[in-house]
């Protein structure tokens, strides 16, 4: 056997593989969005419209959308991620219901590139 409180090699070397990168997935998920230029863009160009040039501290309203804007999103992240959490839950306890549910979405993509295949341009 191996010595008590060690792990296997595979369980070691998949550790530390997911230490790398996934170390500081919150600080690097942060990072990625506040430098997304796509995303600064929207803002930029969605914020505009509703602040007004002549208001004498314009960073004001952009900061107040901004904190509304993350509340939503925080709001429906964690909605997302809290209930694909318990989804995923039941999945794995109901295993054939998984399976169910893994053929039917096949079956959908299936049925999906059939009338993409027959599907004429107009």
């Amino acid at each position: 056997g191996r010595p008590a409180g060690r792990a296997p090699e595979g369980d070691r070397e998949s550790a530390a593989g997911a230490g790398g990168a996934g170390e500081r997935p919150f600080r690097r998920a942060l990072v990625v969005s506040l430098l997304n230029p796509k995303a600064i863009l929207f803002f930029l160009a969605f914020f505009t419209q509703f602040v007004d040039p002549a208001y004498p501290h314009p960073v004001v309203p952009f900061a107040v959308l901004a904190v509304v804007i993350q509340a939503f999103s925080v709001l429906y992240l964690s909605t997302l991620i809290l209930g694909g959490d318990r989804l995923a839950a039941a999945l794995r306890r109901r295993r054939r219901l998984a399976a169910g549910m893994t053929g039917g979405v096949g079956t959908l993509f299936l049925g999906f590139a059939a009338k993409l295949a027959t599907a004429t341009l107009h």
